[in-house]
């Protein structure tokens, strides 16, 4: 394959919406003092959806307004890669073909992937990938929005680690030949121990909610919620697990680019606690300048690295010939960290 074939990030939107809760304010939700969410938890604020922010909605609306500043006709666009959470409008439902719908895109055909909030690095390997297989393939949409925020039970301090969690959209156009932005190696990680340690246990096929439940409004609200099997056992393994699974799917991003931890000029890490954040980077060599700390927007899930990104642009952070490192971890335990050369 020729050496000049390259695939770019034309541009990216976020969405967030307009309602925020502040750490005061969620601290008389979770009964936790707003001190230790602002400073152990990392919480300043986050985002609170509004009755049209679900997964599909909130993709859709980040694509219109992509498309629109880069004028952008839809029907260029080859194919649409929802990147986002399957806990979104509908069951048994494509959300990416939705999206599809909304934006008039007809030319295109449209599937979902899902990998919790470790997806959006795995979609930009996968949509480069295919991109690079499949001639056909010149203009790629990727899709996500994020609403397991709405599954987290304020009144269980064993989830205390995902109060962070705010609902968010992202869209993010690749072209081929496209020469800036330019999307480089991708480093995967699955840590199946951690399978079924979080899951909407109720609702699934094998455990439909049942009448008895329906009758009972706490079961009921219990099971409409995330479910941790084995809380204690998820959190010791967490604390020996998940830095090495962080920052070896780094490792492996650098190897598959051919660069070095000491090449990296940024990283864009999904939002995680102080401690964990600087860790990894520590870990990895990384200067702490070289970072954006989620604190003022919270857990967006598959939007946590170009948040990362946009706030890394504004700050001057991030700047043409930039090596970004965007990470992203979900439950499962997924790991993944794609590198992307920002700029020309």
């Amino acid at each position: 394959m020729s050496k000049e074939f390259k695939i770019g990030i034309v541009d990216f939107e976020t969405y967030l919406p307009e309602k925020t809760v502040s750490a005061e304010e969620l601290s008389e939700l979770v009964d936790i003092p707003a001190n230790i969410l602002r400073e152990k938890m990392g919480i300043n604020r986050k985002y609170v959806g509004g009755p049209e922010d679900h997964a599909a909605m909130m993709a859709s609306k980040a694509s219109k307004a992509l498309l629109k500043r880069n004028n952008i006709d839809p029907n260029e666009i080859d194919m649409i890669l929802f990147s986002g959470e399957t806990y979104c409008e509908y069951v048994c439902w494509t959300a990416a073909i939705k999206i599809q719908n909304e934006l008039g895109a007809d030319n295109a055909f449209a599937w979902d992937l899902g990998f919790r909030c470790a997806a959006t690095p795995l979609a930009l390997k996968v949509a480069k990938d295919m991109m690079k297989s499949d001639e056909s393939l010149e203009t790629v949409l990727i899709a996500g929005g994020n609403t397991n925020a709405y599954l987290i039970d304020y009144k269980d301090k064993n989830q205390s680690f995902m109060f962070d969690m705010s609902p968010a959209g992202i869209a993010i156009l690749l072209k081929r030949n496209h020469m800036e932005n330019e999307v480089l190696g991708t480093g995967i990680i699955t840590d199946h121990i951690f399978c079924d340690d979080a899951i909407g246990k109720w609702g699934g096929s094998l455990y439909p909610i049942t009448d008895e439940i329906a009758r009972d409004p706490d079961k009921l609200r219990k099971a409409r919620l995330l479910h941790l099997s084995d809380p204690e056992g998820m959190k010791e393994r967490l604390g020996s697990r998940s830095l090495p699974n962080f920052t070896g799917a780094v490792r492996k991003a650098l190897r598959n680019s051919n660069l070095k931890e000491e090449n990296i000029d940024f990283i864009g890490i999904t939002h995680i606690n102080p401690k964990a954040h600087i860790a990894i980077m520590d870990d990895l060599g990384i200067e702490r300048e070289k970072t954006v700390y989620l604190a003022d927007d919270g857990h967006c899930g598959h939007v946590d690295q170009f948040l990362s990104i946009k706030h890394g642009l504004a700050s001057g952070k991030v700047k043409d010939g930039s090596v970004c490192a965007l990470l992203g971890a979900g439950t499962g335990y997924a790991f993944a960290c794609t590198i992307v050369r920002w700029g020309k």
